[in-house]
């Protein structure tokens, strides 16, 4: 997968992008990832099952995540090289110093935005966090073991939902239709978790619609992988609470929930609760008014699918600018 180079490089080695005459309407194109990911998955998982045995390839292991996140990884590719013709990393996959950093500022975000969350719930004294220690090298194991997961986790889920499926979305429809759209399948997606109920759904949601204006702002995988990840790392494994109702089962932490369960989200985690709710809307005013929030020019360079959508974004690099729009006035 081609994650790197100049962004002029970029722009003059990509081939040509179909034009919309030449490609499947989009509803058929989403309907051939969604096909793709599934099977794929499948097949990775029952090989993963044939290597590492029933309990090691499901779940909360890396067994079990890594199976959809190679087919979601290998199905991008092929959507993209194949159909669209592109780069898959104008998915948002540029590599270098702007997705390192872009990466970390997610982190930041998805980090202030729970932490905040778990602070209010500690000062009304509705959390309570203790320390377990069975042994030193064990806590290690199991916090990197967590935490790789949540990584891999966080990663599948934003490449899948609001990579590919995200840019044909707004090509054809418009942003606003792909941030609501992929926001209700990411909402349905956890609907089976355990002891969810529809205040965990809506919040889900509400990071969904978060996580898609700051994609769509800047066209950045990497900064809704790091926001994505660091929501999940700080709940699980920092403060010890559950996941979107799964218990990660991290050594060396141990939290007390109590307080109304409205608020809290009671033993579903935080992502139950109105407390998440609300710093959820207030960060997702945040992230639809800031100008911290802006485009990779290298990505842009790479003719991400919504070129056309687009056209007046403010692009530090003027040769960007313009080859955008020159492939903008063209299609």
């Amino acid at each position: 997968m081609r994650t790197g180079g100049d962004p002029r490089e970029g722009h003059s080695a990509a081939p040509p992008p179909r034009t919309g005459s030449t490609r499947p309407a989009w509803g058929w194109r989403l309907a051939a990832y969604t096909t793709l990911l599934l099977l794929l998955t499948a097949s990775f998982q029952v090989a993963a099952i044939a290597v590492a045995g029933s309990n090691a390839a499901t779940g909360l292991t890396l067994w079990g995540v890594g199976p959809a996140f190679l087919a979601a990884l290998l199905v991008s590719w092929v959507m993209m090289s194949g159909v669209e013709s592109r780069s898959p990393a104008a998915l948002g996959l540029v590599a270098g110093r702007r997705g390192a950093t872009d990466f970390f500022r997610g982190c930041l975000v998805g980090t202030a935005l729970v932490g905040s969350v778990g602070v209010t719930m500690a000062a009304a004294g509705w959390l309570g966090v203790g320390l377990a220690w069975p042994g030193g090298r064990e806590v290690l194991q199991s916090g990197a073991h967590v935490t790789v997961f949540l990584l891999l986790a966080a990663f599948l889920e934003e490449i899948a939902v609001r990579g590919y499926p995200f840019q044909v979305l707004a090509e054809a429809l418009g942003p606003g239709v792909a941030v609501v759209a992929t926001s209700i399948v990411f909402a349905v997606l956890h609907g089976a978790n355990p002891g969810v109920g529809w205040t965990a759904i809506w919040n889900t949601f509400l990071a969904g619609i978060l996580l898609g204006i700051m994609y769509w702002k800047t066209m950045s995988l990497w900064l809704v992988t790091g926001a994505h990840f660091t929501w999940n790392w700080t709940m699980g494994v920092a403060a010890g609470m559950p996941v979107s109702g799964l218990d990660l089962g991290v050594s060396g932490v141990e939290s007390t929930v109590r307080g109304p369960e409205l608020l809290t989200g009671g033993a579903y985690g935080p992502e139950g609760g109105w407390l998440l709710a609300t710093a959820t809307l207030a960060a997702i005013i945040w992230a639809a008014s800031t100008p911290r929030l802006s485009r990779d020019p290298a990505v842009l360079a790479l003719r991400p699918l919504p070129v056309r959508r687009l056209r007046g974004s403010e692009v530090s690099n003027p040769g960007v600018r313009t080859s955008v729009h020159t492939v903008s006035e063209a299609k």
